[in-house]
């Protein structure tokens, strides 16, 4: 998904307000892309392009923006890449998943992306439980969702998943669980008014626990 922005005009479009309070569609094109062309950057200062490209970071941290002029964009970066491949989560910075503690500021955005990241093997009825609840529950709020997943009872089977609003693909992953590969799910949530700590906890809680097992 490609969303074409325009550096010198964006601001004013991402703080467009809609008289029902709903989304604007400014908003939801940044949050659904896996590339964001930003355009017309000759037209700003560096300090100004700086700040847009900060800002389409907090709303969504995960795809990759690239800088173009009159529209002129590196074709070979764009197309024939497979951006909706079920597997991208593999190829993010591993920072993107970290809290940054240092950085307390209020996010002001309605629309933002959050990666969490744990150690561990899911339960798979738990967990297949939890996302049929959010998804029921959320799935207006959820723009995107992927995961790269380890369950417990699967062996080495690497399990990723990528989803639009209620929409899951889900399956297994080209290379399993390498010998000695540290368990870590990862999980990406791209929508309005997510809460850091409440999603944590509860995926958290989908781990298998020897002693809870009947």
């Amino acid at each position: 998904i490609v969303c074409l922005a325009d550096c010198k005009h964006l601001g004013a479009h991402l703080d467009e307000k809609k008289p029902d309070g709903s989304i604007n569609e400014a908003l939801q094109q940044v949050a659904f892309a896996d590339k964001i062309l930003l355009n017309k950057i000759d037209l700003v200062t560096k300090e100004e392009k700086e700040a847009v490209e900060a800002r389409l970071r907090t709303i969504n941290k995960f795809a990759t923006v690239i800088e173009t002029e009159k529209s002129r964009a590196p074709l070979d970066r764009i197309l024939g890449l497979n951006s909706f491949n079920m597997e991208s989560i593999l190829s993010y910075d591993p920072n993107f998943f970290d809290e940054e503690e240092e950085k307390k500021i209020h996010n002001l955005e309605l629309v933002q992306s959050v990666g969490i990241k744990f150690e561990g093997n899911l339960h798979a009825q738990w967990f297949n439980m939890f996302m049929m609840d959010l998804l029921r529950e959320r799935a207006a709020d959820l723009y995107r969702t992927k995961g790269l997943l380890s369950f417990h009872g699967q062996g080495d089977t690497k399990f990723v998943f990528q989803g639009v609003h209620e929409q899951i693909n889900f399956g297994p992953a080209q290379k399993p669980w390498a010998e000695g590969e540290v368990r870590e799910n990862k999980f990406v949530f791209i929508g309005k008014n997510l809460d850091r700590a409440e999603l944590t906890k509860s995926l958290m809680e989908c781990l298998y626990k020897e002693d809870k097992e009947e």
